[in-house]
């Protein structure tokens, strides 16, 4: 809003209380799983502004059973469903069986958790979707309508200064007398001081307002501030250093305090997800796991990464089940380094691209990926990858991070980017993390989560365990498909735009391949 629309958006308000007396940045998710006998998959289209309306559809996954009755709650995750609005019906969409459409009222930033609960004569069941809440937009004000507001708002400002003045002249005098001079006098006075307060009251009014729209575009959805600088030589090492005033956070086990968030918990086992993509995404591109060496710097070798400008995106999550990404550009040199110990990281010099039919591995095996329909803007698609040995059976794949595979959607001019899992786009770390808040678990243990919770993320996602996460929610079918080569991710194209998608999967043999597919998604 710019100030004209703040200075008459302040001006009515201060008129309307002094006479009446009255008070007056892609965040979408999508997320497969299992709500007890029922497969789901929940597509969350976010508000550009909090508070704010967010539209929840639901779609039934499994053929077999479908639920009768939907309903979907938001829990803000320091409360949990305790402090939480009652569930909200979401009627069943007409001309489509098995699907579902709610809107519910998020009333502020943060990590959410969108308790999804199904019930039909097959059973009922519930499965949380992490959502975190973050506005990507302020609302601005027509020019026309700021010029009719400061009308009335002057009408009504300066109307209330003729009434004072009016009422100290005459308000006391007799009726058929005439005022004097004093009189008049006294109620100009009354009047001066009238406008004076007033100018006050809304130039205060003004500043406060200010501030708050400040305060509001500071938590505008934006990435992480940071610095990338990589080491020349041999041995090249890639240096993140976080410089962004919101890096703060609590000591695992203690209260936060103003400014604090929440500490960050591995993912997949790992702290930090690093992404380098060269410019344009038509180059190389890694996934990394850099160590963190204090609470602000992070490092990793670049290993078999070719010279040149890439664009860097690191993910993390907090204890609060809020995600952010970090993002910079790069300059990397010619070198080499030793590779990580464990052995996770993967990295393609130029990943075959699969427009136009499968990609052929080096051992005649065969890379496809697909599409399930045409993406639109704001609508779920699922990205299918198919492996295939060179006799044309399905190759077996390997879980690697406790999933099938890994893909990234990049729009090619950077202004997108998203890490998907074959649950969707949620973190699985932040679905287990927010579980267990509702269980009761208040505790914050940063790196050291319990032990319990990783074996359960890993039962939740590892290879043809799917069924052991119908109370929690995981993605179903996340290493079944995998064992007969095919991974599907579930995403939701937020903008129009040309992208390219990355897979990535592990070979019985440890080898990671990658490969990429070229999309448009039009306006």
């Amino acid at each position: 809003m710019n100030r004209r629309g703040r200075f008459v958006s302040l001006l009515m308000l201060s008129a309307l209380w002094l006479t009446s007396s009255a008070h007056v940045g892609s965040t979408m998710v999508v997320q497969d799983g299992v709500a007890g006998p029922y497969g789901l998959r929940v597509l969350v289209r976010p508000p550009a502004v909090i508070p704010g309306l967010v539209d929840v559809v639901i779609r039934t996954t499994s053929s077999a059973t479908r639920p009768s009755a939907v309903t979907v709650q938001p829990a803000l995750w320091r409360y949990g469903t305790k402090g939480a609005p009652a569930p909200e019906a979401a009627p069943a969409v007409p001309g489509e069986p098995g699907t579902f459409q709610t809107q519910i009222w998020i009333m502020s930033s943060g990590s959410y958790a969108i308790h999804v609960a199904a019930t039909g004569p097959a059973g009922s069941g519930t499965f949380i979707v992490p959502y975190t809440s973050a506005p990507t937009a302020t609302l601005g004000m027509p020019d026309w309508l700021g010029w009719v507001l400061a009308a009335l708002g002057a009408f009504l400002v300066f109307g209330l200064v003729s009434v004072i003045g009016a009422a100290s002249r005459e308000a006391t005098l007799p009726a058929g007398l005439t005022p004097d001079g004093p009189r008049y006098r006294r109620a100009r006075f009354a009047s001066a001081m009238a406008f004076v307060m007033l100018a006050v009251m809304v130039t205060g009014g003004w500043k406060w307002w200010t501030a708050v729209e400040a305060d509001y575009r500071d938590a505008l959805l934006r990435p992480v501030r940071a610095e990338g600088t990589v080491s020349a030589g041999a041995e090249r090492t890639l240096t993140l250093t976080v410089t962004d005033s919101s890096w703060r956070f609590a000591k695992p086990g203690e209260p936060l305090r103003g400014g604090q968030s929440t500490p960050l918990m591995p993912d997949h086992g790992k702290l930090m997800h690093l992404f380098l993509v060269e410019a344009g995404g038509a180059g190389a591109v890694a996934h990394l796991h850099p160590v963190r060496r204090d609470e602000r710097t992070f490092t990793t070798p670049l290993t078999a990464v070719p010279a040149g400008t890439y664009w860097l995106f690191a993910d993390v999550v907090h204890e609060s089940g809020a995600t952010r990404t970090i993002v910079d550009t790069v300059t990397v040199a010619a070198g080499e380094s030793s590779p990580n110990a464990d052995g996770d990281d993967a990295w393609s010099q130029l990943p075959p691209t699969v427009n136009k039919g499968a990609a052929a591995l080096g051992d005649g095996a065969t890379f496809a990926i697909s599409l399930d329909k045409t993406p639109a803007v704001g609508s779920d698609v699922v990205i299918t990858a198919r492996l295939t040995n060179a006799d044309g059976s399905p190759m077996p794949l390997a879980p690697w991070l406790g999933m099938a595979g890994h893909a990234m959607l990049l729009r090619t001019d950077g202004g997108v980017f998203m890490h998907l899992h074959p649950m969707g786009t949620s973190s699985m770390a932040a679905q287990e993390r927010l579980v267990r808040r509702e269980a009761g678990d208040t505790v914050m243990h940063g790196d050291s989560q319990p032990a319990a919770a990783i074996a359960g993320m890993h039962a939740m996602h590892g290879t043809g365990a799917a069924s052991a996460a119908k109370g929690a929610g995981a993605g179903a079918g996340a290493g079944a498909g995998a064992a007969q080569g095919v991974v599907s991710f579930p995403v939701a194209i937020p903008s129009a735009g040309r992208y390219r998608i990355f897979v990535q999967v592990r070979r019985m043999s440890g080898v990671i391949e990658t490969a990429a597919l070229d999309l448009v998604v039009p306006e």
